[in-house]
């Protein structure tokens, strides 16, 4: 009896200690995923504007004819978000979730009211769906930040469009949501970018005020008091207009430092707002909307996923109410497959000059393709642990 009871209760251990990965085969993590023809179909190749593909990224023409955010900080008006245009609002931001670190992340922005935007990328979604489903039941805004964080300007057209409708459709088949923000890694980003961004419907978004915060990584010199510090003197400098702030959940210690953050925005008299609320526009392609500080996303009827988004199959994770999961795709097609378009653009292999605003490289790779559930090592051992430890007391 007492064994059968023991193995009840170690079959409720496993499945709260299981980390599941999003159902279906996705391709590899951390690394370029093949173009697909009708995503790469989605964007007229006579209307992306002309700018080269870049071989380095920081090696700069003398004359920026194509608004090169990387060498000059050019901006456009008519598809770029670089503030909240109301003086007290504050977007806050994290990119490279979600990760283990983006849990603890949300319990304390939960504490103090606080709705954020988070840029995600593929991969992660992949590994932490229910992390991310966490953040949309908090009612916190999700936007794209690419399969595998590359510099996109150096990039083939077809391998953007990759990078992109990749992510969408991880977040897609994880929450049942299409976003319609994304933001460049390394803020690397061109006229040639902004146009297939554009025609994929998306806005993008950079900042105003950047922490700088992932040099804490491998920078030993990096001292985390600075990130508090860079808050503390940027709610008192005169504005018309408010921010939007850059900060990182890829790390346990610069997603803690947001504990920090937080109360010194919220304190100067700032309200912080996801980015799609304080430029008032809708964030998803879905009819739902956000409410800001005050609660999560408000019920609507769900939108239709894009022509060219994988077919409809079961994800992992509980959906929400307004939109349900949708697309975890049968199998990925490799570039042989789409024999039309030219295969990916390797990833530079060499380390990324210093950018302000983003990390040099992306997260280390993970083994490659998923298939439904799997147990993460810290879970795993959590698991062996507990089984061990009952087994004692039989």
């Amino acid at each position: 009896m007492k064994v059968k009871a023991s193995l009840c209760v170690f079959a409720s251990l496993f499945l709260t200690f299981s980390g599941a990965e999003l159902a279906g085969n996705w391709p590899p993590l951390d690394q370029p995923p093949p173009p697909v023809a009708k995503w790469t179909a989605l964007v007229d190749q006579a209307k992306v504007p002309n700018a080269p593909l870049v071989k380095t990224v920081g090696q700069c023409a003398d004359k920026d004819t194509f608004c090169n955010w990387s060498c000059t900080g050019c901006t456009r008006p008519d598809s770029d978000v670089t503030k909240c245009p109301e003086k007290t609002d504050w977007g806050l931001t994290f990119d490279d979730g979600p990760t283990e670190f983006t849990n603890t992340l949300l319990d304390f922005l939960e504490t103090k009211n606080a709705k954020v935007t988070f840029f995600v990328i593929g991969s992660r979604v992949v590994e932490n769906p229910e992390i991310l489903q966490k953040a949309v039941n908090a009612g916190h805004q999700i936007a794209i930040h690419t399969w595998s964080h590359p510099a996109l300007t150096t990039q083939s057209n077809e391998q953007i469009i990759a990078e992109l409708k990749w992510t969408e459709a991880a977040i897609k088949a994880a929450v049942g949501i299409t976003p319609k923000y994304m933001r460049p890694p390394f803020g690397d980003y061109d006229d040639r970018v902004r146009g297939i961004a554009t025609q994929l419907g998306y806005k993008i978004v950079i900042w105003d005020e950047d922490t700088n915060d992932w040099m804490s990584a491998d920078d030993k010199t990096f001292q985390l008091t600075w990130i508090e510090g860079n808050f503390t003197q940027w709610v008192k400098q005169p504005s018309t207009t408010g921010h939007i702030s850059l900060e990182h959940d890829l790390y346990k210690q610069t997603a803690e430092r947001a504990q920090l953050a937080v109360p010194i925005v919220q304190g100067a008299g700032f309200t912080i707002k996801p980015v799609a609320v304080c430029t008032n526009e809708q964030p998803y392609l879905e009819n739902i909307s956000l409410t800001g500080s005050a609660a999560g996303p408000a019920a609507g009827k769900a939108g239709k996923a894009p022509a060219a988004a994988p077919a409809a199959g079961k994800a992992a994770g509980k959906a929400p109410a307004a939109a349900p999961p949708a697309a975890a795709p049968a199998a990925y097609p490799s570039p042989a497959a789409d024999p039309a378009y030219p295969p990916p653009a390797s990833a530079p292999t060499s380390a990324y000059p210093y950018l302000v605003g983003d990390a040099q490289s992306s997260p280390s790779a993970t083994p490659a393709t998923t298939n439904g559930a799997s147990l993460n090592t810290i879970s795993l051992w959590s698991f062996v642990s507990l089984i061990v430890g009952s087994f004692m007391f039989i």
